[in-house]
């Protein structure tokens, strides 16, 4: 596990500029009392709002700087709770909003599967890297802007583990193992779980580098929680019988059928979300 402080310091004053470039105004959609979803049109990736009496949680954090700022802005539309944030996992499109949100928003608490934070701490040029050769497939229109973005290392651990006190409601974050990435987290408050990319709806899961049996038995742990919406990683929020299925999927997958990356088979436009 890394011991490198990230520090949440000044994005610039450059980040302002990027809010110009923004195509729409994007905000929340309540999904369940005190949660509420904003379903980016850019990769039809979600980002989670859970709201407590004393602090709010923010589950993932978009793809690049001028999205955080617009994520930024349509939290302060719903809350000004202090916000602790959630990244359920490495990938850019849910990690690379941290620096900006933080500078934009005072944030502090950025929590992490500890391979997120390696990751992003000892090889973020690679990681960032990595991201720009995906956009230039997936997302042309954001791809410079990525690769320029600037990263911000969670410092908030969670090896298996962690619950969050939000004030009349406790948000339960938790690593089943290996699956979608090694550092996979899902959160769960009161019936609703956020899964992030265990769970994708709209395409099949990107299961490219995945653990499919991991992946299966995290679903499987899961499967009993699921009592109410699931927010997937992308896509429309879905419920336990699209989860088994998609689990099932997996499972087929697991035995010898291809793999399939959603990734690389669909692209979307920067300003509809639209699939081509």
């Amino acid at each position: 596990m890394s011991s490198a402080t990230p520090a949440p310091g000044p994005v610039g004053d450059t980040l302002r500029c990027f809010v110009s470039r923004l195509g729409s105004v994007i905000s929340f959609v309540s999904v369940s009392d005190g949660v509420h979803v904003l379903r980016h049109p850019v990769l039809d990736v979600n980002s989670t709002l859970v709201l407590g009496e004393e602090h709010a949680l923010l589950v993932d954090t978009l793809s690049c700087s001028s999205q955080a700022i617009a994520l930024a802005d349509a939290v302060r539309a719903v809350t000004h709770l202090p916000v602790i944030v959630v990244n359920t996992h490495v990938h850019f499109d849910h990690t690379f909003g941290n620096a900006a949100l933080s500078c934009r928003l005072g944030l502090t608490d950025f929590f992490a599967h500890p391979t997120v934070i390696d990751e992003l701490a000892y090889r973020a040029a690679d990681v960032r890297a990595d991201a720009y050769r995906l956009c230039l497939r997936v997302a042309p229109d954001i791809a410079d802007e990525v690769r320029d973005t600037e990263t911000l290392v969670p410092n908030r651990p969670v090896e298996t583990q962690v619950d969050i006190p939000l004030g009349g409601r406790v948000a339960r974050v938790r690593h089943l193992g290996p699956a979608h990435t090694p550092g996979d987290l899902v959160v769960v408050a009161d019936d609703v779980v956020l899964a992030g990319d265990l769970v994708e709806e709209g395409a099949p899961p990107d299961t490219a580098g995945a653990d499919l049996d991991g992946w299966v038995n995290a679903l499987d742990t899961l499967l009993p929680d699921m009592s109410g919406p699931v927010v997937p990683g992308h896509g429309a929020v879905v419920d336990a019988n699209f989860v088994r299925r998609q689990r099932d999927e997996l499972f087929a997958m697991a035995r010898g059928k291809s793999a399939v990356s959603l990734r690389g088979v669909r692209t979307f436009s920067v300003v509809g979300g639209s699939q081509l």
